[in-house]
């Protein structure tokens, strides 16, 4: 609290500031700015004046608690506090959320719910949540996407609950709102077999330095990140298996965990066991089993793969397709579903079905019962029986 004297244009004002914060919440605070008093005897009045209004102000909004941007904000702070804890004690895999992914978090949570920063938690309902839904579905965003930020919103509001800045019996304003979508559904983005071995063929003629790594994604359907952290002791020339345990992460460059957080195995195919020991006696020294290739670590394996296929004539296709087309051949071929789900390291039948149907597993066959069309016999012997006919008339 202060109270200046201050001169302009040759005339004496007086200038009223105060900025108070609640003394036991210090993340509630209160401001305001007076000037151009003309007395200093009005000066401190007007100063008792706003020093009882903001007061009131700050123990009204504590009795309400915490705003949503104030939220935002701890949880910001206390989710990084977490990370560098366990980057402190050397925890290569750690179970908190990522830099780039908090960045997001902060980033889709301020965008969308720019309307609540300032208001109480306390007072954001059911209905503010559904308006954040239905605004996004106006703009057109996908249906992905606006789930993507409905579990962003929800996983904040339920931290906040969990650390004791909300009160727990607070309902989530958002979690359990459903929106119809109707979205027209987009071919899938998939190669043919025929297709897969015009790629990898042309590619292997024209010696493409991205060769083994299409060829590797094709024969493991491993995700990018995991051919690039992918290290030749992870390869088991005896059991013929491959251990995906880690990640390479674009945006942040480092290594993580995999995408579930869980390691898998890959078996070694025929095929692949070739690809692998021709790799492994080119490699030399190097500890990855596939070559650093210049731009891969910034995310240029999309792009790349896109231009090969147009300049070959295929279908152009981006890079986590090839993992798809991984999937749907097994499954294609008659490989059980919960056996693909397992190599490609799926944890959810939803997400599995949803190669399933691109294979066309379900479909094969079903139709095979519906047989109505005439048989050259029975053509036959229905000529036979107008002849017939005609015979006797």
């Amino acid at each position: 609290m202060a109270i200046t004297k201050y001169e302009k244009e040759g005339q004496t004002f007086w200038k009223v500031y105060l900025n108070l914060r609640h003394p036991e919440n210090s993340t509630l605070r209160a401001q305001r700015v007076v000037r151009a008093i003309e007395s200093e005897k009005l000066a401190e009045g007007l100063e008792k004046k706003l020093l009882r209004e903001l007061t009131n102000d700050l123990a009204k909004k504590a009795s309400q608690g915490i705003t949503w941007g104030d939220l935002l904000a701890q949880w910001e702070l206390g989710v990084r506090r977490e990370r560098s804890i366990e980057e402190k004690q050397n925890q290569t895999y750690a179970k908190t959320y990522v830099a780039t992914t908090i960045t997001d978090y902060v980033a889709v949570a301020m965008k969308w719910t720019e309307a609540w920063l300032k208001r109480p938690v306390s007072g954001v309902t059911k209905a503010d949540g559904r308006m954040v839904l239905e605004s996004m579905k106006a703009s057109g965003k996908a249906k992905g996407y606006i789930k993507y930020t409905q579990g962003v919103i929800a996983r904040i509001f339920d931290w906040g609950a969990e650390h004791r800045l909300i009160p727990g019996n607070l309902d989530n304003p958002i979690r359990g709102i459903r929106i119809e979508y109707r979205e027209e559904e987009k071919a899938p983005e998939i190669l043919t077999i025929e297709e897969m071995k015009r790629l990898l063929r042309d590619a292997q003629a024209f010696n493409h330095d991205w060769y083994p790594v299409w060829a590797m994604a094709l024969l493991t359907g491993m995700r990018n990140g995991e051919l690039y952290a992918l290290l030749w002791s992870d390869v088991d020339f005896d059991n013929l298996r491959i251990t995906v345990s880690k990640s390479y992460q674009t945006r942040g460059r480092f290594i993580k965990s995999t995408k579930s957080g869980k390691w898998r195995t890959v078996p070694i195919s025929s095929e692949l066991l070739a690809l692998l020991t021709e790799l492994k006696v080119h490699s030399k020294s190097r500890e990855h089993v596939l070559p650093r290739l210049e731009g891969w670590d910034r995310g240029a394996q999309a792009k790349v793969l896109r231009t090969f296929c147009k300049g070959i004539g295929i279908k152009s296709v981006r890079f986590h397709a090839l993992r798809a087309c991984f999937a749907t051949q097994l499954l294609a071929h008659d490989i059980a579903p919960a056996r693909v789900m397992k190599v490609c390291g799926w944890q959810d039948m939803k997400t599995m079905q949803h190669y399933v149907r691109l294979a066309g597993v379900d479909e094969r066959g079903a139709t095979e019962a519906l047989k109505i069309l005439p048989s050259d016999a029975d053509c036959m012997g229905e000529v036979v029986k107008l002849l017939d006919f005609k015979a006797h008339k």
